[in-house]
């Protein structure tokens, strides 16, 4: 018995939401601790800094996108040589081991729960990809993905609140460091936001206790594709197959047209999850302000959500608007927040504890929720148009071209993580607007050839559809002569 369209989408949308709960889990403890990463380590290099390096928040997010780099060129292989629903509770896995290594800490398990989360998090996006696209037609592709975003993203929601408890908590235990004297600093206007080693361990075992509930709803969930789905999972390549698909599609024209926006997107993401709320802590004049880190968090996800509602709303009554209008207005609110970030933010507070002055005021915790806001849904509009795009340009090889996007993107983050502690708050600035403008323009381009091809196919299956009814036609006619 054929399922109907309504018992049909409700069964996408378990899946979907399912999906996005995975997601929601996992990355409560990834994105969560990248806002407070490089400030956590830098206490910890405080007191003993023999244990770990001072950058190695930025080096160890470094290691990360570099792992995510080499993995994103054979996980298209990996998902046709498994499935979906293995490559995702593959890259749970790889995701609960980071925070683990918190309770602790030492400079050989950092770095390599780092390539573990850089493993899996290529395997989580090639794995979301398949999943997505097998449980989703082409009419409920762009609401999918940003319902799925959106929700998923949620987890910053729920990060922020879990820091904020757990920051309550721990208050009272502010840790000091010794000057030459002897004697301690107690002004909070001589030191940065520090964090102290009973508010480390309860914050990454409540982030691995999180991720751990992925693997397990990641082995819930439904494999089943949905009647006319994008791409059925039950297609299978062989790896060798499969890694001649990768190359084909990295030497893609449609991929180095797009490749700005990747980058775009990467270079963004290593700004606003971790570069920026690192000033928040090693600003001086916020360290009495030590929810600044948690309230950045809520409202992060508190507009990916908005935006991932209004795309997922528009999309449903405005042909093509997950494409060049959610893009343009993307780039749009990545420029206003970079403009705040310049704004609000002490120029070498970016890499070293600063008691500079703002060009124009000091963060409060109004508007870094604003600033927070804009953050959340510039990235949800990039985030979409990537998924979408990648979707719809290549449908032979979408497998391959969510891994190459992502092989750019991370290249962008690896490389600024990488020089992080060189760059200061206008490089980030002014850079990110003009790489916004670029990628504006070669993406409309691959949109409009897009489209066009879309209306061809389109237009072809109308036609075969066409020839099929008249000859059925003709048919009856000769039968009933």
């Amino acid at each position: 018995m054929e399922p109907t369209s309504t018992t049909s989408r409700r069964f996408e949308l378990l899946c979907i939401m399912m999906l996005t709960f995975g997601q929601l889990c996992i990355m409560t403890g990834y994105d969560s601790q990248s806002f407070i990463l490089e400030s956590v380590i830098h206490s910890i290099h405080e007191r003993e800094p023999a244990r770990i390096s001072q950058y190695a928040g930025y080096y160890g997010q470094a290691v990360c996108y570099l792992a995510y780099v080499t993995t994103c060129l054979f996980s298209p292989s990996f998902l046709y040589a498994t499935s979906a629903k293995t490559t995702l509770l593959i890259s749970s896995i790889c995701f609960t081991s980071f925070p683990i290594g918190f309770l602790f800490t030492n400079s050989y398990y950092y770095y390599f729960s780092s390539v573990l989360n850089g493993i899996g998090f290529a395997l989580y996006y090639t794995g979301n990809g398949g999943y997505i696209t097998s449980h989703s037609t082409r009419r409920t592709i762009e609401s999918n993905v940003s319902l799925s975003w959106s929700f998923g993203c949620c987890c910053m929601i729920v990060g922020s609140i879990i820091m904020a408890i757990i920051t309550s908590v721990t208050q009272d235990q502010i840790p000091q460091i010794l000057l030459e004297n002897g004697t301690q600093l107690v002004d909070n206007l001589h030191h940065e936001r520090r964090f102290g080693d009973s508010e480390i361990y309860l914050l990454f075992s409540v982030f691995a206790a999180i991720s751990s509930l992925a693997i397990f709803t990641f082995m819930l969930m439904p494999s089943k594709d949905v009647p006319n789905c994008i791409e059925s999972s039950e297609k299978r390549v062989s790896f060798s197959e499969g890694m001649k698909l990768m190359a084909d599609t990295l030497k893609s024209s449609k991929m180095f047209t797009l490749a700005p926006t990747f980058v775009l997107t990467g270079i963004y993401t290593s700004f606003w999850v971790s570069v920026f709320p690192t000033t928040l802590t090693f600003n001086m004049h916020n360290s009495s302000l030590i929810y600044l880190t948690a309230i950045y968090g809520f409202g992060v996800g508190v507009g990916e959500t908005i935006m991932g509602i209004i795309i997922s709303t528009l999309s449903k009554r405005i042909k093509d608007f997950g494409l060049k209008p959610t893009m343009l207005i993307g780039c749009i609110l990545t420029t206003a927040f970079c403009v705040f970030a310049l704004l609000s933010t002490p120029f070498d507070a970016t890499y070293t504890p600063s008691h500079q002055l703002p060009l124009l005021f000091q963060p409060t915790r109004t508007t870094v929720f604003l600033i927070a806001i804009i953050a959340g849904m510039s990235d949800c509009c990039l985030c979409s148009v990537r998924s979408v795009i990648c979707a719809l340009a290549m449908p032979k090889r979408r497998a391959q071209a969510f891994s190459v996007s992502k092989i750019y993107q991370s290249l962008g983050t690896c490389v600024i993580f990488f020089f992080s502690p060189t760059l200061n708050i206008y490089h980030y600035a002014l850079g990110i607007p003009v790489l916004c403008i670029i990628a504006c323009i070669f993406f409309f381009r691959e949109a409009r050839r897009t489209q066009t091809m879309e209306r061809k196919i389109t237009q072809e299956l109308e036609d075969e559809a066409e020839k099929r009814r008249i000859a059925k036609e003709l048919e009856a006619m000769r039968q009933s002569i």
